[in-house]
């Protein structure tokens, strides 16, 4: 009595769990083509943890660690364990034999080795911590400037837009015998033109984008959308020399600049090790042989101690002496490019505020030109359907919307990567004179 309605619960269980089925398929696709949004720190975060160039200049510094780690292994003895079986077809004798040894050298190259190795360790984290840094600075660069492509595209589609619509009504005007074919054919000639300039600018949003992906890391599959937009670049005041924050290191660049001295001088105290200190070397050897034929067994326990004390240091002529003049002029640049650095520090720092603050006062006027255009295409507009202007007054009118737009979001991109740059070159953190 109850078996049909058994079967038919059986079936929409079947249907159920295929419906439930589909639907989860359904959202894992969905899932894997959703839009990751990113705010401009996310994106430095992806790059931090997936960039190529990080995780390369990672295992750079990892080299550099393990080296400055063993930097004294120039002590460590060597030992060796040797056998041996001769074989003597003239006296008709046969031996054989073990020994082993060790050896130790020691010279006063070793401080300098070490302090060699501390100092290109040291080094090698700034460089790595300025790769990082380099990495930063161009995914914030790049995500300013995607915010630009897509505004600018946004601004051509709505020129196009307005474009359309004066098409349309110029259409509608020539049908009713308002205006002449030519004006009509003008506005259809004028849209259709602008067709290309979009499509270009959406070819460029797309590149920007993959290249995006590609600097963070991340599958050219993943669509994504970024937070933000340029507005907020326009409320930056200017930026002067006294406003800069204090920072307790110097520059980047001058650090670099600074640990080269500092290699180049370690460099020339080992050269002078080398020409005039001494090196002592010792060994001991152990070591047991005998005649197959015989009983005894010979023993060899032997060890020695040497000092070697160089003289042709000396010479001038000599190798060393001339490695030594070689590393005073190598010291001396490093000391001349040190004072350069600091110099080309302080001549770009005051570069990076002139063009800061000029690009500052030029967002004003900038502005007030988007506000002159957008009220006088509504004017020209007004004056063209009443017949008072012609339709390239018009058109003129409504390519200066476009072009202002432009102008003042290229004008804002330009201000932020220049910030950008000027915080690098100060090694601040970044965002601070963004604010």
């Amino acid at each position: 009595m109850y078996s049909p309605k058994i079967k038919n619960t059986s079936t929409f269980a079947r249907a159920f769990i295929f419906i439930l089925l589909w639907f989860c398929a359904a959202g894992l696709v969905f899932a894997q083509k959703a839009d990751v949004v990113l705010s401009i720190e996310d994106a430095v975060s992806l790059a931090k943890q997936n960039n190529l160039s990080i995780k390369t200049s990672q295992n750079v510094l990892k080299n550099l660690e393990t080296k400055n780690k063993f930097s004294w292994n120039s002590i460590s003895p060597t030992a060796n364990i040797s056998g041996s079986y001769t074989d003597d077809f003239e006296n008709d004798s046969k031996s054989i034999g073990i020994s082993g040894s060790v050896n130790i050298g020691l010279s006063t190259n070793l401080f300098t080795a070490i302090n060699n190795a501390k100092l290109n360790y040291e080094k090698g984290v700034l460089s790595y911590d300025e790769a990082v840094r380099q990495v930063e600075l161009s995914v914030r660069k790049a995500y300013y400037n995607i915010l630009y492509e897509k505004e600018n595209l946004e601004l051509k589609k709505r020129s196009l837009e307005t474009s359309r619509i004066q098409f349309q009504n110029n259409q509608e005007k020539f049908r009713n015998g308002i205006i002449s074919e030519l004006d009509a054919f003008t506005s259809q000639v004028n849209y259709e033109s602008k067709k290309p300039d979009v499509e270009s600018a959406e070819i460029t949003l797309q590149n920007e984008l993959a290249s995006f992906k590609q600097l963070l890391g991340i599958s050219q599959d993943v669509e994504i959308s970024l937070t933000g937009s340029l507005d907020d670049v326009l409320k930056l005041k200017a930026v002067t020399r006294d406003s800069l924050p204090a920072s307790g290191v110097p520059a980047p660049d001058v650090q670099a600049a600074e640990y080269d001295v500092r290699i180049a001088k370690n460099a020339l105290l080992s050269d002078r090790f080398s020409a005039y200190a001494p090196s002592i070397t010792g060994s001991y050897t152990y070591g047991k042989s005998k005649e197959i034929d015989g009983d005894d067994w010979s023993t060899t326990n032997r060890l020695s101690v040497g000092v070697a004390i160089p003289l042709d240091g000396y010479l001038p002529w000599s190798s060393k002496a001339v490695s030594i003049d070689g590393s005073k002029n190598d010291l001396d640049t490093a000391e001349k490019k040190l004072e350069d650095a600091k110099t080309s520090v302080a001549v770009k720092t005051e570069n990076y505020l002139r063009k800061i603050n000029q690009a500052v006062s030029q967002l004003s006027s900038l502005q007030s030109n988007v506000e002159l255009a957008e009220k006088t295409y509504k004017m020209t507009l007004t004056a063209y359907n009443y017949g008072k202007t012609d339709l390239t007054s018009l058109q003129n009118a409504n390519d200066a919307v476009l072009n202002a737009g432009v102008s003042l979001k290229s004008q804002a991109n330009t201000l932020i990567s220049t910030i950008l740059d000027l915080e690098d070159l100060l090694g601040l953190k970044f965002g601070t004179l963004g604010k």
